[in-house]
């Protein structure tokens, strides 16, 4: 057993530096390879995983953890990039829901794989595929009780 204190902030921190290593990482290899940032990224990935492949801004912000008018931004640039596009919402004519174009499907293709190939090149070298997947099922668990609702 091990008599060392849990040292919480400084596995916070070390959390933190974590994600912002990854996110760089992970930015840098789309923005060279796709000319797409991983904040653009992101977005198009929740909604192109949506059931029906669309939802509306406020959806996708909860979806991203972020405000509705910072997603918004967000989603005006990726529109004005021609990766989505805003449709009528068929039950609230008031509304509009996001949808991916046909771009924006074939740069999610891609993107995704580079993603994923850039993600298993950092995780790869230090967990197995079970550790990996251990660690987002405490993930997700940390999420639920902090109120981040872990996707399903």
């Amino acid at each position: 057993m091990n008599s060392t204190p849990l040292n919480r902030i400084e596995w916070l921190s070390d959390l933190v530096r974590l994600e912002i290593r990854l996110w760089e990482r992970v930015d840098a290899r789309l923005r060279a390879e796709h000319g797409l940032p991983l904040a653009h990224f992101w977005p198009l990935y929740v909604v192109g995983h949506a059931p029906a492949e669309s939802l509306r801004v406020g959806e996708l912000a909860a979806a991203l953890g972020l405000t509705v008018g910072g997603t918004s931004k967000v989603v005006d640039r990726i529109v004005a990039a021609g990766y989505l596009r805003r449709e009528p919402d068929p039950t609230d004519r008031r509304a509009s829901r996001l949808v991916l174009t046909h771009a924006g499907r074939s740069c999610l293709g891609a993107a995704g794989a580079t993603c994923e190939a850039e993600l298993a090149a950092a995780l790869d070298a230090a967990l197995g595929p079970d550790e990996q997947r251990g660690m987002h099922r405490l993930v997700r668990r940390l999420l639920g009780v902090t109120g981040g609702d872990a996707p399903a």
